[in-house]
């Protein structure tokens, strides 16, 4: 009875300390780091995306300040017009500076994960 009893625990005991436990550990060790590097990606083409997207927005912006400020040292612009353009250009800046962050943020998240 009593090897009976010693052999039972020496099978838990061996069935316990397997390697596959180790191994199936690994393999979601691997998965994780698939899903980090295509997440990695990811953030690439959209950092790229978003670079572009902000020459864009500052092309624009340049074009819209120097035709205000053309017009406006012309005397071309009422009151109101100016303080519509100078909203249109503080609002195109803010998202400039939106952009930026979002920039800022991607590169440092592809820095961490690289």
């Amino acid at each position: 009875m009593k090897k009976l009893i010693l052999a039972v625990f020496l099978l838990c005991g061996i069935a316990y300390l397997s390697p596959s436990e180790a191994l199936a550990q690994e393999v979601i060790n691997t998965e994780v780091d698939i899903k980090t590097q295509e997440k990695v990606e990811k953030s690439k083409e959209k950092l790229e995306k978003y670079k572009s997207k902000r020459q864009k927005e500052i092309e624009k912006h340049d074009k819209m300040r120097a035709k205000f400020d053309s017009d406006n040292a012309s005397g071309k612009l009422s009151p109101n017009d100016v303080e519509k353009m100078t909203k249109k250009l503080n609002k195109q800046t803010k998202s400039i500076e939106k952009l930026d962050k979002k920039i800022a943020k991607l590169e440092e998240y592809i820095a961490e994960n690289s």
